[in-house]
């Protein structure tokens, strides 16, 4: 087992070190599959391949599925620019004997949207309906006592009034625990599909012979976002009631630059939790901050970032183990 780790972490490091010589932006589709949710994550600066657990860990390395209770409820919120919201919901169920299952779904919420047209800028009085949302199942167990595996099947699905697409994308994540300092090594490929295509058509105006004539052209086919995350995290201090974690991730997406994320989160008596995160590579803000509060069997984070011209989101995320 040692040594299958070792090959799994020299595979990491190897894709890892490849780096795109430019950024290719708007090459892929289903953009809400990238955004993070949850306030624990997020005000970490997304350094979140070893320390995400439970239920809420389908969205990010579905491995840590396991370190939840038996019946784990995870609800999140993101205030988004333009007056979008997005959300997670998860529930895991955990059987000692056979694993971890999970249900889950991302969705986006656009608000009212309505339709302009060359004849009418001004509206014509209809709305767009759009819809963003996956829905997946989740399993997640130990291999041994030190690494756990997970696996999401989901169904995705982008509409954008009458042109959309529906299809089968895959999730899977591993953790490695050490003994040193509660080291924890965490990877994940998330949102591996096949290329999808919108259905319908529409006259492309960058084409004469479709905007002259009037003849629609189909779509052409768009990966989904797959992203691939490799990090760890660490104890810096570990004294009495308080606890000083690092984490760090290296993240490497099919549509853009290689990012990295760094992130600390201190904890006094495991019940109230100071963070801030950085990513250090992206192009619009990058910082990020929050707060957490743990009594019983609930959890409430807060995160705050920025994206840079955008300005600010909030995010909220809440956790019950029963």
């Amino acid at each position: 087992m040692k040594k299958n780790i070792i090959i799994l972490l020299l595979i990491a490091f190897s894709l890892m070190g490849y780096a795109e010589n430019f950024a290719p932006v708007g090459t892929s589709t289903g953009q809400f599959l990238t955004v993070g949710v949850g306030g624990r994550e997020v005000a970490m600066g997304e350094a979140v391949a070893a320390i995400t657990s439970g239920s809420g860990s389908v969205f990010w390395n579905p491995a840590g599925l396991v370190d939840g209770n038996s019946n784990d409820i995870y609800a999140a919120y993101n205030q988004w620019p333009a007056g979008i919201h997005v959300g997670g919901l998860s529930y895991a169920y955990n059987n000692p004997k056979i694993g971890v299952f999970s249900i889950n779904t991302k969705y986006v919420n656009f608000g009212d949207m309505e339709i302009t047209t060359e004849q009418a800028p001004d509206g014509t009085g209809e709305m767009l309906q759009m819809s963003n949302y996956c829905i997946g199942l989740s399993y997640g167990r130990y291999l041994t006592d030190k690494v756990s595996i997970g696996l999401t099947a989901k169904l995705v699905n982008e509409r954008y009034g009458a042109n959309g697409y529906t299809t089968v994308a895959w999730d899977v994540g591993l953790l490695y625990r050490a003994n040193f300092r509660n080291l924890k090594i965490g990877m994940s490929i998330m949102n591996f599909s096949n290329k999808v295509q919108f259905n319908g058509s529409y006259i492309d105006y960058s084409y004469a012979r479709s905007y002259l004539t009037g003849i629609e052209v189909p779509f052409d086919s768009w990966s989904l976002p797959m992203t691939f995350r490799f990090g760890a995290v660490i104890d810096v201090i570990n004294r009495g009631a308080s606890k000083l974690i690092a984490a760090m991730d290296m993240v490497h997406p099919n549509d853009n630059v290689e990012q990295y994320n760094i992130g600390v989160e201190y904890a006094y008596d495991n019940m109230v939790f100071v963070r801030a995160g950085y990513q250090l590579s992206a192009y619009e803000g990058g910082l990020s901050g929050g707060i957490g509060f743990k009594w019983n069997m609930i959890n409430i984070d807060y995160a705050i970032s920025a994206l840079g011209n955008l300005g600010l989101t909030n995010r909220l995320s809440l956790g019950f183990n029963i």
